[in-house]
């Protein structure tokens, strides 16, 4: 008995440090709808929240996304996305690093990821959590500027289907 709790928690540990492979991307396939959130970058105060439609197309190799912001009085903004995954690298609107992750299987994982960049014309170190199942998906980006010592959140994504 000792023996087979031990073979199952091995097997559960495995799955847990697997990597992420392109394959995982398939779960995101289709169309989504959901919400932004996000912190207006006019006042880094206001909250502002949007309906959002994502609409996602896995390649094989590559997943692209189409994202329909509604902003109101008929108005829908659209932007272009990819997230793909080379050589152990995670390329998803930019590169970043992966600092952990939880897998699953193929349609349950999470990632925590970082980078460096601007964010409101300002040098900012980011976090990114990226959750995924197939009946939902968040996204949450962290901003710190620099010279700051705390992060805040910028904007968060939650998709359902």
């Amino acid at each position: 008995m000792k023996t087979l709790v031990s073979t199952i928690l091995l097997s559960l540990c495995l799955m847990l440090n697997q990597d992420l492979t392109s394959d995982h991307l398939k779960v995101y396939d289709g169309e989504w709808n959901g919400t932004l959130t996000y912190l207006n970058y006019g006042d880094d105060k206001t909250m502002v929240e949007l309906s959002v439609r994502m609409v996602a197309t896995f390649t094989g190799e590559k997943l692209k996304f189409e994202y329909f912001y509604n902003e109101g009085d008929g108005r829908v903004e659209k932007r272009k996305g990819m997230f793909q995954i080379k050589k152990n690298k995670i390329l998803y609107n930019g590169n970043w690093t992966l600092d952990e992750s939880e897998i699953t299987d193929l349609s349950h994982w999470k990632l925590k990821m970082s980078s460096e960049g601007k964010d409101n014309n300002k040098k900012a170190s980011f976090k990114q959590t990226v959750d995924v199942s197939p009946e939902r998906i968040v996204y949450i980006k962290m901003v710190k500027y620099e010279g700051e010592s705390e992060y805040f959140m910028r904007n968060r994504h939650v998709f359902e289907r």
